[in-house]
Formats: structure tokens, C-alpha cells, sequence
């Protein structure tokens, strides 16, 4: 839609059209595993896309005219894509929440471990070898992000899925090796 179709006399675009664009980009992010709510009353309509496991944190999208196009836009004023390319803006709004809610859902994991783990005592700290695994692993797996939890006693991965990401933890370096294997696609 351009600038100028559908144009009330004050140049404001109706709701419709920019419900339906609004709509269309909750589809792609529904297909894609988000939660999203039109809020359509108001001002601005707005559509929050959060994840259902973190509904507290979440991002706020509307639609805005820029020259003569309507963009996606977030609730930080960023352009997300045109409202031709929801697909475009959905990959966009994951790269903004994955990062959030991927750190919520492992420290949730880690709090549910330490609660029902045996207080024996502090796991061992990071150690030189430990930094050598960690290279060798980035080596094998540039896409995947790998760290030692020195707080857990575990070896971590952050494995990419699309718009989606994985953590993933192993005791060992070779359990997670194992996993990180079987969550790569097959060529």
C-alpha cells in the first residue's frame, strides 16, 4: 500500500488497512512459534508479540509511514521491514527477543537446577583447558555459542534454529558435542 492509497482527508492511513498489515505479521509470527495480541484501540494500533513461557517481556509493533512506505516498525523506533514483507519483519522481531528470552529460560532452568541439586559444595572454576575446549568448539561450530558454567559445573550451547534458538547443556564437552550434532541440519 502506498503513502497515498486509501488516505483519509488529514493523510492518516484507516485502521483497516493497517490492521490487516498488522494481521498479517501476527500471522507469520504465530506461524513461527510467538504470541501475538492485536491492540487495536486507541491511537496507534499496536501488536505485542512475546513468548508464551515469558509473557512479561515482549515488543510492540506498529505500522508508520516513511516516505512513500509503510514500515513495520518497533516499539524502539526501529524499521522492521515494509508491510509487503512480514516475514522480513517477524525474523527481525526474533533477533530482538530470542537474546531476552533465552536468558530468562536459563536462568528459570538454572534456578528449577539448583533447587533441586544436593549442596555438596562449590563446582570448580574455569580452567586454562576449559578455554582450549571452549576454542575448539566455536572452531567446529562457528554458529554456535559454547561457554563452560562455572556456576553449574556444565558446558553450554546456544544453538541457532531458524528465528528460534536452543540451549542445550551437557556434563562434558563430548555430550555436547553430541548434542550440538544432532541439532545441526542434515546436508
Amino acid at each position: 500500500m502506498a503513502a497515498d492509497e486509501n488516505e483519509s482527508s488529514n493523510g492518516a492511513v484507516p485502521d483497516s488497512p493497517k490492521t490487516d498489515a498488522l494481521d498479517r505479521l501476527a500471522r507469520e509470527l504465530v506461524r513461527e512459534g510467538w504470541t501475538a495480541i492485536p491492540i487495536y484501540k486507541g491511537q496507534q494500533p499496536v501488536l505485542h508479540v512475546f513468548d508464551k513461557d515469558v509473557p512479561h517481556l515482549g515488543e510492540s509493533v506498529a505500522l508508520v509511514a516513511e516516505a512513500d512506505t509503510w514500515w513495520y516498525r518497533s516499539s524502539l523506533g526501529e524499521n522492521l521491514a515494509p508491510h509487503t514483507k512480514p516475514f522480513q519483519a517477524a525474523e527481525k522481531i526474533a533477533r530482538i527477543l530470542v537474546p531476552y528470552v533465552t536468558a530468562i529460560q536459563a536462568a528459570r532452568t538454572q534456578q528449577r537446577r539448583l533447587a533441586q541439586a544436593p549442596r555438596s559444595g562449590l563446582h570448580p572454576p574455569m580452567r586454562p583447558e576449559h578455554a582450549a575446549i571452549i576454542t575448539d568448539l566455536q572452531r567446529r561450530f562457528p554458529d554456535v555459542v559454547c561457554w563452560w558454567g562455572a556456576h553449574t559445573g556444565e558446558w553450554w550451547a546456544l544453538l541457532p534454529g531458524g528465528t528460534r534458538w536452543r540451549l542445550a547443556s551437557a556434563s562434558d564437552p563430548a555430550g555436547l558435542v553430541q548434542i550440538i550434532a544432532e541439532a545441526r541440519p542434515r546436508r
